[in-house]
């Protein structure tokens, strides 16, 4: 009877365990995708910045559109198929682990970084737009449902306006939970050698609009 009642009381402690385990780990992804949300607001509210800015100096609406993009990195999820310049540090083969290992494995910075650093000049100025996907791409860039767009104010306008948006993928762990109810979009989960795994995940739609006094009348001339 004694081994009975201390083995009830073992199993009842294991499954209380869980449940807390459960619990904390909702809370903690919770946060941490709020978090994510918080700063993919700020890079969507800095990117409408920088492209208005751009479209202020005289800026043409397509490069306008280039900037959006550059700026809106942080936000675009791993690096897909960017030139030939990508290593295995760089590679989203393997499990999150071994990913992580690999981002933190060069110092100061990685070579994504130091890729980036290098290839978003060349981004900025190519003059053939096809050459643009195999300068810089990101899974979050490949589909309509998760790409940036840009909406602008036609160049020589009084006002410098310009409109970011991005459906922003959660993929954290638990974020069902958290936003069952939102729009959903295919996103590459993660990439292989012999092709890519994708996961419908919720998005959630960040829009951000910024103008400025558009100068470039007063110093720019047409030829």
């Amino acid at each position: 009877m004694t081994h009975a009642r201390r083995a009830s009381k073992e199993g009842a402690a294991i499954v209380e365990s869980c449940l807390a385990i459960i619990m904390l780990c909702l809370i903690l992804f919770g946060l941490l995708q709020v978090s994510y949300l918080i700063m993919a607001r700020d890079v969507i509210s800095f990117s409408a910045f920088a492209s208005a800015r751009a479209l202020a100096v005289g800026m043409s609406e397509e490069f306008v559109e280039r900037v959006a993009h550059v700026t809106t990195i942080p936000t675009a999820g791993p690096p897909f198929n960017s030139g030939n310049m990508l290593d295995d540090s760089m590679s989203t083969d393997g499990t999150v682990g071994q990913m992580w290992d690999r981002s933190v494995a060069s110092s100061p910075g990685s070579s994504q970084y130091w890729y980036e650093d290098l290839m978003i000049q060349y981004y900025l100025g190519a003059d053939d737009e096809s050459m643009l996907d195999g300068l810089l791409n990101y899974f979050y860039w490949v589909t309509e449902e998760t790409e940036v767009s840009v909406e602008s104010s036609e160049a020589g306008s009084e006002r410098a306006e310009v409109t970011v948006r991005q459906s922003v993928p959660m993929a954290y762990p638990f974020a069902d939970v958290f936003f069952s109810s939102s729009d959903r979009a295919l996103i590459i989960a993660n990439g292989e050698s012999g092709g890519y795994t994708y996961d419908e995940v919720p998005v959630y739609d960040l829009e951000q609009n910024t103008y400025l006094e558009n100068h470039s009348a007063l110093y720019l001339t047409e030829e």
